[in-house]
């Protein structure tokens, strides 16, 4: 690859614009799907599908925001698991969230779903160059000893 850093950057910048796309998708799809079943916590409690929604879209701004400030793998890792929690919860969204777009209604899960694995690929892609260009300068200082 000729140009890593730039690679890093594109990974990070899509990462976090992911992120955030993601988190308005379903801050704008939550309010239809507060009435169905979202998770069921012990003692038979019951978490909204909506409560589910809207707790991943802070999830998704806070490591959004965090991998476009900070570019380190830390964010990287965080943005990573943000989109590993919300895959693991997509079960749990079993009624239809729609978004009026014009004249076509998106069901946002349809829309959610791929972009949180292109943000786990593209944090995953930042650590790996991260560490990567970490172990190559771990390699030349040693050379020039």
């Amino acid at each position: 690859m000729k140009n890593r850093i730039a690679f890093r950057r594109g990974a990070r910048w899509w990462a976090g614009t992911g992120l955030l796309v993601t988190a308005a998708l379903y801050l704008l799809g939550a309010p239809q799907v507060d009435d169905a079943d979202g998770a069921l916590l012990g003692g038979g409690v019951t978490v909204s599908q909506g409560a589910v929604m809207r707790s991943l879209a802070v999830l998704d701004v806070i490591a959004g925001l965090w991998i476009l400030l900070r570019p380190r793998t830390y964010p990287a890792l965080t943005a990573a698991a943000a989109g590993l929690i919300a895959l693991w919860l997509s079960p749990r969204l079993k009624a239809p969230a729609l978004v009026d777009i014009g004249g076509f209604a998106l069901d946002i899960r349809f829309a959610v779903h791929p972009l949180e694995v292109l943000v786990i690929v593209a944090a995953v892609t930042v650590v790996v160059s991260s560490v990567s260009a970490g172990f190559q300068k771990r390699a030349r200082t040693g050379e020039r000893r």
